[in-house]
C-alpha cells in the first residue's frame, strides 16, 4: 500500500462516504478504487487511465490535485511512452493515388454541368429579346394620341399657401435599464472553474443551502485565496445550513465545492445560480460588474 492510496482511503473514511458512494459519484469502477487506495496499479488499464482515476477520485473528496500531486510524486503511476506510427513509402503514394483517382472522376461532371449551364443562359437570352423586341418605340410615339392643347387658355393662380410653424419636437425619453432577474447563467467554464457574472451597484450576498446527504466540502474565499475563510470548510460539521455571506468586502468570491450532487442551491443577491452536474469538484466564482 502506497502513501498517497492509504491518505486517499483515510479522507474517504473521514467524510463518512463509502466504495460504493465514490463509485457512483465518480463513475469508476469499486475495484478501480480499491486498486488506487492499495497502490496496486497493475490491476489498472494502463498509466494513463490511472492518473486520470487517482485526478477524479481526488476531486470528488475536495482535495487540490495539483498539491497532491507535488506531495505524492513518487507514488504516481509513470507514464508510458506511446509509439509512433510512420507510413511507408508504398502507403503514402497509395493515399495521394486514390485521392488523385476521386479528382479525376469529378473533373467530367463539373465540366459537363457547367456547359449545360452557358447553353441554358444563351437560350434565355435568346427567347428575352425575340418577346421585348417589339417594345422599342420611343415614348413619344407610344404617347401621341392627337390630342391638342390650347396653350393661350388662362390658367387659374394658384393662391399662396400659409405654412403652419414647424411642431418642435421633443427630446427622447431615455428609459432606464430594467432590472435583470431569474436565474444567472454560466459566463465561463474552464475545466472546474466556473465563472458566473451579477450586474449590480450593491455588494455581494450568497447563501449555499447545502443537502444532508451526501455530506461534501464547502469553502468561501476571495479570488486571493488569502486571509480567513468567509465560511465554515465543513457545513455538516458546524451544522449552519444555510452557509450566508453577507455584503461580502470583494467583488469575486470563490466558492469551492467538493461534491456537487451535495449543494441544493446557491442563491446570489436573490438571484439562484444555474447549477452544472459536471464537473464533480467544481469552483465556483461569483463575479458583480457594474450595472450599466
Amino acid at each position: 500500500m502506497t502513501e498517497l492510496g492509504t491518505f486517499l482511503k483515510q479522507r474517504r473514511e473521514a467524510s463518512g462516504l463509502t466504495l460504493d458512494q465514490i463509485q457512483q459519484t465518480t463513475k469508476i469502477q469499486k475495484r478501480y478504487i480499491i486498486a488506487i487506495e492499495e497502490g496496486d496499479y497493475k490491476n489498472l488499464p494502463g498509466s494513463f487511465y490511472a492518473r486520470a482515476f487517482i485526478k477524479t477520485y481526488a476531486e470528488s473528496l475536495g482535495l487540490d490535485v495539483d498539491e497532491l500531486y507535488e506531495t505524492y510524486a513518487k507514488d504516481l503511476p509513470k507514464i508510458e511512452p506511446q509509439p509512433t506510427v510512420q507510413l511507408s513509402r508504398k502507403q503514402t503514394y497509395s493515399k495521394a493515388s486514390e485521392t488523385s483517382s476521386r479528382v479525376s472522376r469529378w473533373v467530367p461532371k463539373v465540366m459537363l454541368v457547367l456547359v449545360a449551364f452557358l447553353l441554358m443562359t444563351a437560350v434565355y437570352y435568346v427567347v428575352r429579346n425575340l418577346d421585348f423586341g417589339d417594345q422599342n418605340a420611343s415614348p413619344a410615339e407610344q404617347t401621341n394620341s392627337g390630342v391638342t392643347i390650347d396653350q393661350n387658355k388662362d390658367v387659374p393662380e394658384e393662391e399662396p399657401v400659409e405654412e403652419e410653424p414647424p411642431v418642435e419636437e421633443e427630446p427622447p425619453v431615455e428609459e432606464e435599464p430594467a432590472e435583470e432577474t431569474g436565474p444567472i447563467a454560466v459566463a465561463s467554464t474552464n475545466g472546474a472553474d466556473l465563472t458566473y457574472e451579477i450586474a449590480t451597484a450593491d455588494k455581494l450576498t450568497t447563501e449555499i443551502h447545502v443537502k444532508e446527504s451526501p455530506a461534501t466540502y464547502v469553502g468561501v474565499r476571495d479570488t486571493s485565496l488569502e486571509g480567513p475563510f468567509l465560511a465554515p470548510e465543513y457545513p455538516n460539521q458546524s451544522k449552519q445550513n444555510p452557509i450566508v455571506i453577507e455584503d461580502a468586502e470583494t467583488d469575486t468570491l470563490r466558492i469551492r465545492i467538493g461534491l456537487i450532487g451535495g449543494v441544493e442551491k446557491i442563491v446570489v443577491n436573490g438571484r439562484e445560480l444555474e447549477l452544472a452536474d459536471s464537473p464533480v469538484t467544481q469552483n465556483i466564482f461569483v463575479k458583480r460588474v457594474d450595472a450599466e
